[in-house]
């Protein structure tokens, strides 16, 4: 038997967004995962639209992905972009039933409330380099070997591999706002605009 309520949360979203939706129906993907999952999309549709074609979450029980290509993938100009979640790893990220609370010094991140809602904030972020076809790496880049020759304290990443650096960036900013560092305020901003510039190119 499948969980009809989990399902029912993402088929509403999906029909609501336009999205294919796949692997929602395993009996083993929890209600509270998706509801996360949901929000997280919304939120991140909102603020920052891209041409999503839809959403695939894993069999937690070890299921492969049905669909492609995912977010880390180059994608050709007509390839559809698609976020693949790992159900196994979110399904690590929920607190058992009961459990306590985070720790009072863990309450002011978002992140630390919500693991899931930021796991799949993180993997819209790959998305997003997607959409703007991995054009924001070479200013990333650049940013980046600055701030290593300045000796930057912010600085988390290797600058010769600028695309976690972008995805940090953008997690940090899209959970925490202005509360973000300034290098991933740049970074997140460079993301953004290239991903926006595909999406009216296509569009064009």
């Amino acid at each position: 038997m499948t969980d009809s309520v989990a399902h029912s949360i993402a088929a509403e979203m999906g029909a609501r967004r336009g999205l294919e939706i796949i692997g929602f129906d395993a009996v083993s993907v929890d209600t509270s995962v998706v509801r996360e999952i949901v929000a997280a999309i919304d939120d991140m549709l909102t603020k920052y639209p891209i041409a999503l074609r839809g959403i695939e979450i894993t069999d937690p029980d070890g299921g492969v992905p049905a669909r492609g290509p995912s977010a880390a993938m180059q994608r050709s100009e007509s390839a559809a972009i698609w976020m693949v979640l790992d159900g196994a790893a979110l399904a690590t990220l929920v607190r058992p039933a009961g459990s306590a609370s985070p720790r009072k010094w863990l309450r002011r991140r978002r992140d630390a409330d919500r693991p899931v809602y930021a796991a799949v904030v993180r993997e819209y972020g790959c998305a997003l380099e997607v959409a703007g076809d991995f054009r924001a790496r070479h200013e990333a880049q650049r940013v980046l070997i600055t701030e290593s020759l300045r000796g930057s304290r912010d600085l988390a990443s290797s600058p010769l591999d600028p695309g976690p650096a972008l995805i940090d960036a953008f997690t940090e900013v899209a959970l925490r706002g202005d509360r973000a560092g300034k290098l991933a305020k740049t970074l997140h901003d460079m993301l953004v605009k290239m991903a926006r510039a595909e999406s009216a190119d296509l569009s064009a």
